[in-house]
């Protein structure tokens, strides 16, 4: 009896996966035999900032060389410089004292002024609003400096604006094997060198690992990376993982948002991270706004779209701001899609909602397509400022299922309301 084209293809289908399954588990096998995984506390970033401060501090020479080599800095290194690290919340940096000119009881008056800056991503994907609060810890006093990200994963939504329009870096870790491979030989004693050499070939092996974290469309959603839990990576992966599906959400997000907007209602779409919540924390939201270039967008124009951690889990959501204070949410966490709204001090069960906001949390309309789980019979709060219900997500959606579903209930949020001829409801 011959198989049909179905099976063939769900058998070739499961070797591919049985094929992926052996070569990652091979990897982190590689990993798990590592002394350095244990030495680092399952790569811990303070790991690695220990490691270049210990080689600052031994061996001056190789690391003048190697951060040189790295930052491909052409300045003269200054005198006196000191390498230093968890300085002013900086993972690492290089400062050095400036004669400021002035006089103080009879001596000069010198000033710590910043030569390096290195910041490591090990278990964090970089973010610009960190970046730019540590460029002003030696604001005025940071001419020349010269600032880097060591980053564990090579390509992430927002890597392409961070290297290009940003004063930092961005590096990665295979970069900096290379680099001290190739600097840290001379004058090292013999037993330090087997050390160096180790740590080279772990953060290789690391970055192997890390590259095979790419998410497709038709992955099933809820899937999980071999052996990561026993490396203590799960967490860098959910970061990356969610942050690709929200990249996803975004690109299917503009021609969307280009058909719902007329002329005179333009709308913004801001790439952020989860901690950027409209609760009054303008700071963060206004430099978005400003950035993209509608610092003045009015409600309903604004849709944020970001992905995070909470609680040991992974997230990505999208906003839509309703009010100056209100936002309507959707957000996918776990295996749980909510419908919410953010609002300080919402009331739970409130019944002062309006009916359509009652219809969106209650999913009477959107939703995961052709979903057969009914939501929460009740209306769940977190803290006093979150209130929603949640669809269970099945062991066999597929990544494009979560997208699509969460994409055409922004439709619904948005077309509702930029056009008042649309029905509230569907």
């Amino acid at each position: 009896m011959r198989a049909t084209p179905k099976e063939i293809k769900s058998l070739k289908e499961f070797v591919d996966n049985m094929k992926l399954k052996e070569n990652a588990m091979s990897k982190v096998k590689g990993l798990m035999e590592s002394p350095m995984l244990y030495l680092s506390g399952g790569s811990k970033e303070l790991f690695h900032s220990n490691f270049l401060y210990w080689l600052g501090v031994n061996y001056r020479d190789a690391f003048q060389q190697t951060m040189t080599k790295l930052h491909n800095i052409n300045a003269t290194w200054p005198e006196g410089w000191e390498v230093k690290r968890e300085y002013k919340h900086l993972d690492l940096c290089v400062t050095y004292l400036k004669d400021t000119g002035k006089m103080r009881n009879g001596e000069s008056v010198k000033k710590e002024c910043a030569f390096i800056i290195l910041e490591n991503k090990v278990k964090s994907l970089p973010e610009r609003t960190q970046l730019k609060r540590y460029e002003k810890m030696f604001e005025g006093y940071n001419q020349g400096c010269s600032y880097a990200v060591l980053s564990l994963v090579k390509k992430f939504p927002g890597s392409k604006y961070l290297d290009e329009n940003t004063c930092w870096q961005l590096h990665h870790y295979d970069e900096l094997a290379d680099v001290i491979s190739k600097y840290c030989t001379a004058d090292i004693r013999k037993e330090h060198q087997i050390y160096i050499s180790d740590y080279c070939a772990y953060v290789r092996e690391l970055s192997k690992l890390a590259e095979g974290w790419k998410v497709e469309e038709d992955d099933t959603f809820l899937a999980q990376e071999e052996g990561l839990a026993e490396l203590r990576l799960n967490d860098i992966y959910e970061k990356v993982r969610y942050a690709q599906i929200a990249a996803m959400l975004a690109e299917k997000m503009k021609s969307l948002l280009e058909s719902v907007a007329s002329e005179e209602e333009n709308v913004v779409l801001g790439m952020s991270n989860a901690d950027v919540i409209l609760r009054r924390e303008h700071k963060d939201a206004e430099e978005i706004l400003a950035f993209y270039g509608c610092p003045e967008a009015k409600p309903f124009q604004q849709v944020f779209i970001g992905s995070g951690m909470s609680h040991g889990i992974g997230l990505f959501e999208a906003k839509v701001k309703v009010s100056n204070d209100c936002c309507l949410v959707l957000q996918v966490q776990g295996n749980r899609y909510c419908h919410g709204i953010e609002k300080q001090n919402i009331v739970h069960n409130s019944t002062s909602l309006s009916e359509w906001l009652r219809n969106f949390i209650d999913f009477k309309f959107g939703g995961l397509l052709d979903h057969k789980s009914q939501p929460d019979s009740k209306q769940c709060q977190y803290k006093d400022g979150f209130l929603y219900k949640s669809q269970k997500i099945e062991p066999n959606f597929k990544v494009r299922h979560i997208v699509d579903a969460m994409k055409n209930d922004l439709e619904i949020i948005l077309k509702a309301k930029l056009n008042p001829k649309m029905p509230t409801t569907t």
